[in-house]
């Protein structure tokens, strides 16, 4: 039987204006022009999803998109309910900064390691994750990340690398021990908004692999 997983964007609205996302003009901070705000209906897509799993075996169902956080669609409880009558692996990518802390809580005691949720958190202080993530309050990404740590749910830490948070990676493997975060990934920003310096990558390079053996 074939596997195969779905990333279904449920939203184009966001509270975050990262400088290169697609979304986001970098001149006004605005979105762009082009983009049309909106939310899925959750009962269309409920009824596109009739039959979606016969003849296939789903590895997986994100929640992320490119133009919007899943955790702004004010029906993405009902999302996420739905997506486990057939899927039993859900995934959603969030900025962290969105709902609180009495819902992860509830979510990851429901679903436990079924359910992950990817904190995108790039710094381990607010000044340093607004210089990427704007709009984010790092205080409550960071609290909700905590809570959904404290569950049983799955836990995974996104930390996007600048060429200003680099020196954050040992503190941040530190961090996520402390708090039991189940998985981090490091990731080296490409884009050209704070693109690190290429004579630091080796010894980036080398810090993430020491934080991975942490």
């Amino acid at each position: 039987m074939t596997r195969i997983a779905f990333d279904f964007a449920l939203t184009s609205y966001c509270q975050s204006r990262c400088k290169t996302c697609p979304r986001t003009n970098n001149e006004t901070g605005e979105p762009e022009d082009w983009l049309v705000i909106r939310h899925v209906p959750f009962s269309k897509w409920k009824k596109n999803t009739i039959g979606l799993s016969d003849n296939i075996e789903l590895e997986y169902i994100k929640f992320c998109g490119q133009t919007g956080d899943p955790m702004m669609h004010p029906d993405i409880t009902e999302f996420v309910n739905h997506a486990f009558t057939f899927c039993n692996n859900i995934m959603i990518s969030t900025n962290g900064g969105l709902r609180n802390t009495d819902w992860y809580t509830e979510m990851g005691n429901k679903y436990g390691e079924e359910l992950k949720i990817v904190f995108a958190i790039d710094g381990i202080d607010h000044e340093t994750n607004w210089k990427y993530r704007e709009g984010v309050d790092f205080n409550k990404a960071w609290n909700n990340m905590v809570a959904y740590c404290n569950s049983p749910g799955y836990t995974q830490w996104d930390f996007l690398v600048f060429d200003w948070n680099w020196k954050q990676i040992p503190e941040v493997a530190r961090l996520a021990k402390e708090i039991n975060v189940d998985e981090v990934i490091y990731k080296i920003n490409t884009g050209p908004h704070g693109l690190l310096d290429p004579a630091k990558k080796s010894i980036v390079e080398e810090m993430i692999c020491q934080a991975n053996t942490i």
